[in-house]
């Protein structure tokens, strides 16, 4: 045997193990950069470059507040989750607490948070959270679009906190199609919605209701939220 049939081997498994570590990018192997070609209008979250999204939301039952979602960027995720590409998505709340901005990769037929901060008032960050690989936001498959469908997903939370350091925590949601084509009315107008259930480990209970071509209309569990307005590009 040869010294580079001892060596290219080694290497080999080497490169096994880095690609398999807890932050390793999606197995898409671009970063999670998809060519879509499904138009926004048949997406359940139309994620584009200065979309946004007005709610009037409460939080376990506290006094309504002003929460809007824009979205600033297509980038980088960086740190942990470089490599991956994804929506920079900043949400604001009427002065009550500090920004809170999410990363979230559009896979065409999916969306999938992969990281979130918090902010304070005096835009000091608060935490750092990471999701691995990745956090379900919503599912748009054929088979996850009916009536009746369940599944469950999982994944790890780390949070990094700039003060009491990291902590991990492995969770799984499970997720359900309730119904299809429900019209829910508010402020923003009427619209035909997919409501979707989706309870996490820890006994976190919400319902999701998202319009094609509109995004999340409404959401009731830890909190209660209702659109008021939209801008889609």
């Amino acid at each position: 045997m040869t010294l580079r049939d001892t060596i290219l081997p080694l290497l080999g498994a080497a490169t096994l193990l880095g690609a398999c570590g807890d932050d390793a990018p999606p197995d898409d192997g671009d970063g999670g950069v998809v060519a879509c070609t499904t138009p926004a209008t048949e997406r359940y979250l139309p994620l584009v470059v200065g979309a946004s999204w007005t709610y009037d939301t409460s939080d376990m039952g506290a006094p309504t507040v002003v929460k809007t979602s824009t979205v600033e960027a297509l980038e980088d995720v960086g740190d942990r989750k470089t490599g991956v590409t994804a929506y920079r998505v900043r949400t604001e709340k009427s002065g009550t607490s500090g920004d809170v901005v999410s990363w979230q990769e559009d896979r065409c037929t999916s969306i999938v948070r992969h990281r979130e901060q918090s902010f304070d008032l005096a835009d000091q960050l608060l935490t750092d959270q990471f999701y691995v690989p990745g956090k379900l936001r919503v599912d748009e498959t054929a088979e996850h679009t009916v009536v009746g469908a369940t599944w469950t997903t999982a994944y790890t939370e780390v949070e990094v906190d700039p003060i009491l350091g990291t902590k991990t925590v492995s969770k799984d949601e499970t997720w359900t199609i309730e119904a299809v084509d429900e019209m829910v009315t508010t402020p923003a107008g009427t619209f035909t919605c997919l409501r979707v259930r989706k309870m996490t480990s820890g006994n976190a209970d919400k319902t999701y209701w998202f319009a094609k071509g509109f995004g999340k209309i409404r959401e009731t569990g830890e909190q209660e939220e209702t659109l008021t307005g939209y801008t889609i590009p």
